[in-house]
């Protein structure tokens, strides 16, 4: 698979998540993504695009200003 952005190629990574909810900042460390070599665009699959979204949704209800979780103990 390469890049839809600029067809550079993609290696697997573990990247920061952020979301920006205007009241909080979550941050998810560690989460496994494709990256592009060239351009830095990231890449999830679906299963851990809808963990990712799980997470957030779980991580709203705080009223921290910021939250940071690591994406492995956070997937159950």
């Amino acid at each position: 698979m390469n890049c839809f952005m600029c067809k550079g190629e993609l290696e697997e990574k573990r990247v920061n998540y952020i979301v920006d909810l205007k009241e909080t900042i979550i941050i998810i460390k560690s989460v496994p993504a494709k990256v592009c070599k060239q351009c830095g665009e990231q890449y999830f699959d679906d299963e851990i695009a809808e963990n990712i979204e799980r997470i957030v949704n779980k991580l709203k209800q705080l009223s921290a200003e910021v939250t940071i979780v690591n994406y492995k103990e956070n997937v159950a």
